[in-house]
């Protein structure tokens, strides 16, 4: 089990007043247990807690139920987008002292971002004052208004940090409006697409003087997309807004940025009109966006690890959390090179899709000569392709052959005997101090033996393409830990 940690961030109350909403960082409270909150200048910790979060664009909500916290409270209003070189402060209770410290900074950059919390890329803005531990969640504020919340800095920098700008809060805040208080996250198109850079290629796709645009090489099977666009269609316009040929469009004077802002400022089931050159000629299309569909999880935040043991074999869905914590953090270097493409580059083709791995072997005699295999894929158990984790599971329980054969990454092969392997799991638990043979509510989970998921493809397909941790403190992340038992 997983040590405790204490933590401090900054938060704020927005207003009306009337809806009692504090505003902080995601980070601040993934994995929470319990959240105490502060006002300034009173020495008072009130019972918080969490009413939403939204891990992909570091955003949490909060509430104080106590009465006496809101007394004298004044809310802030969200409001505007600073202006390149126009000077604003960053409010929070960083690392060095009790008291509230404001620093000021002026905007540097506004450009899409890499929001290390979630691995998610939206709109950010960089600032020069400084963002330390601690400044996390307070609001940035240009005269008497909220333009931002800080998130993160650039620790390679000096006084390089970021603040979540009012069109990510905002998107924020009206999706639990829309969806009565859920976060469902931020649209993706579900493409991939290369620039139009090249004369040569654009004369090969006879396209007109003048019209730009990005090529379409590849489409997500699981995102609408998939059903209206097609590979080399050239995507020109999104809801009327013109693309240029490096996949950027005009946000404000002088500012580009990449158009997926675009696509990311939809919500859930929106539908956006495109407009793509197809064929030597315009082709008008309606396009339902969606929240991203990823066989391999880039964040596992809030969520308790599955697990699943058989005969020693231990079973874990691969998510990129699971290689950062048995590779370290440079595990796309490190990782089995099958593992990382899949994490890169794999396309899900049915929504409880999972990319099942044999994490580890725990010594026993049934396992024998097999204890030196581990993080490698399973393709199938007994003929039959595995589609996840709960599926795995049932094609094993409702095995009636006298062995069990596990189909691996790079053709390799396991045999377990079956009536050998369930006798004796109850020791294999006892010797590992390991609690269940599998993590509450895996075999209650979708999948094709139990009627609770249809698959739309057999097959898997795969294109190569191009901060914080917190593994859950329970007895299930002591199983797939990344230290050998």
């Amino acid at each position: 089990m997983c040590q405790q940690t204490k933590c401090t961030a900054t938060g704020f109350v927005i207003a009306p007043l009337s809806s009692r909403r504090i505003l902080t960082n995601a980070h601040a409270v993934a994995n929470e247990v319990a959240v105490k909150i502060r006002k300034h200048g009173s020495a008072q910790r009130y019972t918080a807690r969490v009413l939403a979060v939204g891990h992909e664009c570091d955003i949490a909500m909060l509430t104080v139920d106590d009465d006496d916290f809101w007394a004298d409270m004044v809310p802030l209003e969200i409001n505007g987008l600073p202006a390149m070189q126009e000077s604003v402060m960053v409010v929070g209770f960083p690392t060095g002292g009790d008291n509230v410290c404001v620093t000021k900074g002026v905007v540097s950059r506004i450009d899409r971002s890499t929001y290390s919390h979630g691995r998610t890329t939206l709109l950010a803005i960089q600032v020069d004052a400084a963002i330390n531990s601690g400044n996390s969640g307070g609001p940035v504020i240009l005269g008497d208004h909220v333009v931002g919340i800080a998130f993160q800095c650039l620790t390679s920098g000096e006084n390089i940090g970021y603040i979540i700008p009012v069109p990510v809060i905002n998107h924020f805040l009206e999706d639990l409006e829309r969806h009565g208080g859920k976060y469902t996250g931020f649209c993706e198109l579900g493409v991939s697409w290369q620039s139009l850079e090249n004369e040569g290629m654009r004369e090969v796709l006879d396209m007109p003087k003048g019209l730009t645009g990005v090529y379409i090489t590849k489409t997500e099977p699981l995102f609408d997309a998939s059903r209206q666009l097609m590979a080399g269609d050239v995507l020109t316009h999104f809801n009327g807004v013109e693309i240029a040929d490096d996949g950027t469009f005009l946000f404000r004077e002088a500012v580009r940025i990449n158009f997926g802002h675009l696509v990311s400022q939809a919500f859930n089931g929106e539908v956006a009109m495109l407009k793509v050159w197809r064929n030597g000629q315009h082709v008008e299309l309606s396009v339902q966006l969606s929240t991203p569909h990823q066989l391999v999880p880039v964040h596992s935040h809030d969520l308790k690890p599955h697990y699943y043991i058989y005969g020693g074999l231990v079973f874990t869905p691969l998510t990129c959390w699971y290689l950062r914590s048995v590779y370290g953090t440079d595990w796309s270097c490190k990782a089995p090179i099958k593992l990382v493409e899949k994490a890169f580059a794999a396309s899900k083709r049915d929504t409880q899709e999972e990319v099942v791995v044999l994490s580890k072997v725990l010594a026993h005699d049934i396992n024998s000569g097999y204890q030196d295999t581990g993080n490698i894929q399973v393709m199938k158990v007994n003929g039959v392709r595995v589609v996840n984790l709960a599926h795995l599971a049932h094609l094993v329980s409702t095995c009636t052959d006298k062995f069990v054969r596990f189909d691996l990454e790079w053709n390799k092969v396991i045999y377990i005997a079956h009536h050998k392997a369930t006798k004796m799991l109850p020791s294999i638990l006892e010797q590992n101090s390991i609690p269940a043979e599998h993590s509450k509510g895996l075999l209650s989970m979708p999948h094709p033996g139990n009627g609770q998921l249809q698959l739309q493809d057999s097959s898997m397909q795969v294109d190569c393409g191009g901060s914080d941790s917190g593994a859950s403190s329970d007895e299930d992340a002591a199983v797939v830990a990344a230290s050998k038992l």
